[in-house]
């Protein structure tokens, strides 16, 4: 799954669970996010903004456009999100839809400081994720931050 509000994650995970069962089939479920952790919100405001800061919104739109994956369903939500909000990205509950300005695919980022990156990972738990698929910009630095501010206090499996 790719990040949305708790609430719409819940209804699909329900409703894709009573799909299953009615087949006799159990899924499990996983999240698909970028991560921007900073040790202050303004950090992390600061550091979203620079990270589309020379974004040209026809260029944007043009590698969105060339994705396979450009009319898909997640796709579409997060174009929604993101306009909810004029572009500006930030839908609530530490979840940011920016980033689907540059590109198709997973198009939110949660972002803020650590207690509240590490909260929003695990709110997702008690709905039914059990696997995360994390990713930054850019990359190696992200990750740097990640494994340093909030690996250490997550509760997880084996790192792959």
């Amino acid at each position: 799954m790719w990040p949305d509000h708790i609430e719409a994650v819940r209804d699909t995970i329900a409703d894709l669970s009573s799909r299953a069962g009615k087949r006799g089939r159990k899924l499990r479920f996983g999240y698909r996010v970028h991560v921007l952790v900073r040790e202050t919100k303004a950090e992390a405001r600061l550091a979203v903004d620079r990270l589309l800061s020379k974004l040209d919104d026809a260029a944007g739109a043009a590698m969105r456009a060339k994705s396979l994956d450009s009319q898909s369903i997640g796709v579409r939500r997060h174009v929604e999100l993101r306009e909810k909000t004029g572009n500006a990205g930030s839908v609530g509950d530490n979840l940011w839809a920016g980033i689907g300005r540059a590109r198709s695919g997973c198009g939110a980022a949660i972002v803020r400081e650590p207690d509240q990156v590490l909260a929003k990972l695990e709110a997702y738990r008690p709905e039914g994720i059990e696997a995360s698929i994390l990713s930054g910009y850019p990359h190696a630095a992200e990750a740097d931050l990640f494994a340093r501010h909030v690996l250490p206090r997550l509760d997880h499996g084996p790192l792959l």
